[in-house]
């Protein structure tokens, strides 16, 4: 960085600062008492790379719920890749050119999909007060997974897709708080009765690893990385205490929403996401239009060689105050990372486009759009490689344009690594604050 960027950074400090650090300093638990506080890696839990072997891992496929159903069953699987694949994907170019999402066959295998992070989130879509005050709150725990295959000589291969499958604990949608004849979302009201446990056992959980009942004593306080009771010698105990918790509290007919990024080949590039949401009632699948684009789309990419490198243009409403009433497109005030890709930026302002992207309470699924959340770090990191990136190990920080994961194992010159952002650790500090203050709520 110049003497002159440094100068500016140095002054305006990077909002992460003050908004991670209350949250990710907690206490180790003592012997009774009160619940000591959680820290980020208790709520955001990232698993090692695969190296050999997978039997550090959870398949997708072995889990179950208390009844012994399946949590994602070969139909739902099936359903999934369909939509996926469909020309809801298709994205169009300049030339006419059309590219879409792809699964190489031995990806197309539901056993082939492993469990690469966790999020326990305590509301979606954000838990800032603006936030919560007009779409409400879901609670929610997300398995990212992603597929992993052995190749002709045996080797195991990483592939660069991803699915999210999230589960939902929703009480009852509320009145529309807002008067607006086209609200992009109604107001949800929280099951805390049926999701507080969950929580409860993951605060036994960090105990216990604190504790040494589950093999040598962990500490999960500190920086988000990868688990650190995932990488000891108790690592298949502590797998194997993770699924216990899934597979008591979770049950398929919670799926209330998906996401997919993926590949149209073996290209490493275009990256195609798609967000979907599931009719619990129904069960069927189908691909959302995206409230940051142009209303309609469904599907984003990004690409880096060429031109047009973000396909369709976001239509952000970002800097708008936060509201559940759809915008027409040019009604919409906002900024996205396609500015910076498609332009040579000045440092100051790669810092505000990526500062507000990154922070959850101003930016969130219903006004930004799903390229900008992925590359705001990377960018940051390309404008200003000294920033610091508070809340995340600088060993798990995405180092190549190529790594377009927020959180899972993202692709790096030719092979892959753990991989967390600074969108991630701001929306896992606004959880940590939130489940701490569940917590003392005795």
């Amino acid at each position: 960085m110049g003497a002159n960027g440094a100068s500016v950074f140095s002054s305006k400090r990077s909002f992460l600062a003050w908004f991670l650090l209350p949250f990710l300093v907690g206490l180790q638990p003592t012997s009774g008492g009160a619940a000591q506080p959680v820290s980020a890696n208790d709520v955001s839990i990232l698993f090692p790379l695969p190296q050999g072997d997978v039997s550090g891992l959870i398949a997708i496929s072995d889990l179950v719920d208390s009844t012994g159903k399946r949590l994602v069953s070969d139909e739902l699987f099936k359903q999934f890749l369909e939509v996926a694949r469909s020309s809801d994907s298709k994205i169009v170019d300049q030339s006419g050119q059309s590219t879409q999402i792809a699964f190489p066959p031995a990806t197309q295998d539901v056993k082939a999909w492993f469990i690469a992070g966790i999020r326990v989130d305590l509301g979606a879509p954000g838990l800032s007060p603006d936030v919560q005050v007009k779409f409400g709150q879901i609670p929610q725990i997300r398995l990212i997974l992603q597929p992993v295959t052995r190749d002709a000589s045996g080797t195991l291969k990483v592939h660069d897709r991803a699915a999210h499958i999230i589960f939902s604990f929703v009480a009852r949608f509320s009145s529309q708080q807002e008067d607006c004849s086209t609200p992009i979302a109604k107001r949800v009201e929280p099951d805390l009765t049926l999701f507080r446990p969950i929580v409860d056992d993951f605060v036994k959980f960090r105990d216990d690893l604190a504790f040494g009942r589950l093999g040598p004593t962990v500490d999960t306080k500190g920086l988000l990385n990868v688990h650190p009771g995932l990488l000891g010698s108790g690592r298949n105990l502590v797998r194997d205490r993770i699924v216990s918790i899934l597979e008591k509290h979770l049950h398929s007919e919670q799926i209330t929403a998906l996401a997919v990024m993926g590949l149209p080949g073996s290209a490493p590039e275009p990256w195609i996401f798609m967000a979907m949401r599931r009719d619990p009632a129904s069960g069927i699948i189908k691909a959302v239009p995206s409230p940051a684009l142009d209303g309609s789309a469904k599907a984003q990419m990004l690409r880096f060689l060429g031109t047009g490198h973000v396909l369709p243009l976001p239509r952000t409403d970002n800097q708008s105050p936060i509201t559940t009433c759809f915008h027409m497109p040019g009604a919409r005030v906002g900024v996205s990372t396609a500015e910076l890709l498609d332009s040579s930026p000045a440092e100051q302002r790669t810092l505000d486009v990526t500062e507000m992207v990154a922070d959850p309470s101003k930016s969130h699924f219903f006004n930004t759009d799903c390229v900008s959340c992925h590359t705001e770090t990377r960018l940051l990191l390309k404008q200003t490689p000294t920033t610091a990136i508070d809340g995340v190990d600088p060993a798990v920080l995405p180092a190549s344009k190529w790594n377009v994961r927020n959180f899972g194992w993202g692709a790096e010159g030719g092979s892959f690594r753990p991989t967390i952002t600074r969108r991630t650790a701001a929306e896992t500090a606004e959880v940590v604050n939130a489940v701490n203050k569940l917590l003392g709520e005795q």
